[in-house]
C-alpha cells in the first residue's frame, strides 16, 4: 500500500481545478494512485439516508462514467457516496473531512483501505486529525471543484449534498440531478434542483455521458433511469434496511395479501427486488 504524500499549492501535481477556489487548500495529503489527478473527473453526491433506488442509480452512473474515462469523486459518506465509489471501482477519488489515517464512517473502513490501494484518498487535514461538524461541509467544496460536473442522485431539501451543488454552481460547474418520486423525502432536493435551480435532468446514463463528453456512447443501448410508481417506492422503503418477510410487509404497507402478491411479483419481474427462501424479500 502506498504511503501518505503531501502536495502543496503550486506543485506540479496540485489539481488545477482547485485553484478556482478562493479558499483553496494550501496542501493536500494524498494516498493512492496520483495518476488519477491527471484524468477528467466528475463528482457524484447524495444523501446518506438514501433509498435502494438511489443506491442502484448511483452505482450504475458511476460505473458508466468510469467506463467513459472519467474518475468519480465523492466524499466516502454512507449512502450515495459509498455506492458511487463502489461503482467506479479503481477509478475513484474519496475526499475526506478527516485525516487519512482516521476511518470515518467506520463502516467504510474496508472501502477506504481499498480506495487507498487502487484509487486515491485526499484530505486537507493532517493524517491523524478527527473531523468535526465544520470539516465535512468544508470537504464538499473540494468535491465540487474537482469535478467538471456534479451529479446529485438523491437529496432532501436540507441535505448537505446541496452545499456541494451550490458550490459547484458558483464555480460554473455543470450540475445534474436524478429525478425521483415526488412523495419521497430523498428526491425532494433533487427534484427542486431540476425545477427551480437549473440542474440538468438525467434520464439515462448515455445522455449523461454525451453531455459530459460531447460525444454519444458507442455500441451501448440507451439505458433509461428506471421510473418507479408510488407503490413500488413504498415497498422499497420498507425493504430499505434488510430482508423482510411477506407477512411483515403486509403489516407495514397496509395492502391486502392479494394486492401485495401482485405488486411483489411485478417488482421481481422488473428487477427491483429479489424473493428469498422462506417468503422473504430484499431490494436489489
Amino acid at each position: 500500500m502506498s504511503e501518505i504524500r503531501i502536495i502543496r499549492y503550486g506543485d506540479e501535481q496540485y489539481p488545477r481545478a482547485l485553484m478556482d477556489l478562493k479558499d483553496a487548500p494550501k496542501q493536500l495529503y494524498v494516498k493512492g494512485n496520483l495518476e488519477l489527478l491527471k484524468r477528467p473527473m466528475v463528482a457524484i453526491v447524495g444523501t446518506r439516508d438514501c433509498t435502494r433506488y438511489g443506491l442502484t442509480i448511483a452505482k450504475d452512473l458511476a460505473a458508466r462514467c468510469a467506463e467513459a474515462g472519467f474518475v468519480v469523486v465523492s466524499g466516502l459518506a454512507e449512502g450515495i457516496d459509498t455506492a458511487a465509489h463502489q461503482g467506479a471501482k479503481d477509478a475513484t477519488i474519496a475526499v475526506l473531512g478527516n485525516g487519512i489515517n482516521v476511518y470515518y464512517p467506520s463502516i467504510n473502513r474496508d472501502l477506504q483501505n481499498e480506495i487507498a490501494s487502487t484509487g486515491l484518498l485526499i484530505s486537507e487535514y493532517p493524517p491523524d486529525f478527527h473531523g468535526d461538524k465544520t470539516t465535512f461541509p468544508q470537504r464538499n467544496r473540494i468535491v465540487a471543484a474537482l469535478g467538471r460536473g456534479v451529479i446529485a442522485v438523491e437529496a432532501d431539501l436540507h441535505s448537505g449534498t446541496l452545499i456541494t451543488v451550490r458550490k459547484a454552481q458558483s464555480l460554473n460547474r455543470d450540475v445534474y440531478a436524478v429525478p425521483g418520486n415526488i412523495n419521497c423525502y430523498a428526491s425532494q432536493g433533487t427534484n427542486d434542483l431540476i425545477a427551480n435551480h437549473g440542474a440538468h435532468m438525467i434520464t439515462s446514463a448515455d445522455d449523461l455521458i454525451k453531455s459530459l463528453t460531447g460525444c454519444a456512447t458507442k455500441n451501448k443501448k440507451n439505458t433509461p433511469v428506471k421510473q418507479i410508481s408510488l407503490e413500488h417506492q413504498k415497498i422499497l422503503n420498507i425493504l430499505k434496511s434488510d430482508e423482510i418477510h411477506f407477512d411483515e410487509i403486509v403489516l407495514e404497507s397496509g395492502l391486502s395479501v392479494a394486492q401485495l402478491s401482485t405488486l411483489l411479483t411485478n417488482m421481481e419481474m422488473i428487477g427491483l427486488i429479489e424473493k428469498l427462501p422462506g417468503n422473504f424479500f430484499v431490494a436489489k
